[in-house]
């Protein structure tokens, strides 16, 4: 049982699942066409190596069981290897703001370092040889990318209320956050088996700083088969967090 269908009657459940079979991509060209929020405007520059870059991919097939997503919100999404967070922000249908590693806001030699050692390595598996030419050229042009991004970094200290300070700003503005809250300590995985608790944080922070019971909206992104998936929102107050850490599982057809 998922976050999700645990607030569901069995004979919601039941019309849902009905719903799921004959469900078919969702049709986003006007939500494409809306206006980036000033906030989160991107140079020129970046939104031209952006385009130029979707043209060797293939739009993934989107399934939105939402008629709409507007104002302040949470995306829950898994990490898909290296893929998902740039695939993301290239085609996902609504605006956002990342979380990511503190450690890809840092100076090159603090970005160098986590690409090799943890990312590359430690969580993807690859070889010395080709972290290391991977994290030499990533650490220079990373910084770029995720200013434009607005990437809020995130950190396992007291700094983390920094994050959490900065994370609802954007909320404030209307501008959802996007919260990769998978334990990644010993790779990717296509379902999400454990949890980071950020994501609880920041919405019960919400609540208690904007009396705001936010939406949370789970994302599944599948790079194998190009597709994304945004589920139905469950809501803070009405989720406890066993079951949104424990028990969520965020993969295609659950929603």
């Amino acid at each position: 049982m998922n976050w999700h269908n645990a607030l569901l009657k069995d004979n919601e459940l039941d019309k849902m699942n009905d719903m799921e079979k004959n469900l078919q991509p969702t049709d986003t060209k006007k939500r494409r066409r809306r206006k980036r929020p000033r906030r989160i405007r991107q140079n020129w520059f970046f939104r031209f190596l952006r385009n130029f870059v979707k043209l060797f991919k293939k739009r993934p097939l989107i399934y939105d069981h939402n008629e709409d997503i507007l104002g302040p919100a949470i995306f829950v999404s898994n990490h898909s290897g290296a893929a998902g967070p740039m695939d993301l922000s290239m085609f996902f249908p609504y605006y956002f703001v990342p979380w990511g590693a503190h450690e890809m806001r840092g100076n090159y030699k603090t970005r160098w370092k986590y690409l090799y050692y943890v990312f590359y390595q430690q969580k993807l598996h690859y070889k010395k040889f080709k972290s290391f030419f991977l994290a030499t050229i990533l650490a220079v042009i990373n910084p770029f990318l995720y200013a434009n991004m607005r990437l809020i970094p995130t950190y396992q200290d007291i700094r983390f209320t920094k994050s959490l300070r900065e994370s609802l700003s954007y909320l404030d503005d209307g501008i959802p956050i996007l919260v990769f809250p998978e334990d990644s300590s010993e790779g990717y995985f296509d379902t999400i088996i454990k949890f980071n608790q950020g994501v609880v944080v920041l919405a019960d922070y919400v609540d208690k700083h904007r009396d705001l019971n936010i939406p949370i909206y789970p994302v599944y992104y599948s790079k194998r088969e190009r597709e994304i998936e945004i589920g139905k929102p469950a809501y803070y107050r009405e989720t406890s967090p066993k079951i949104l850490l424990k028990e969520s599982k965020i993969k295609r057809g659950n929603f």
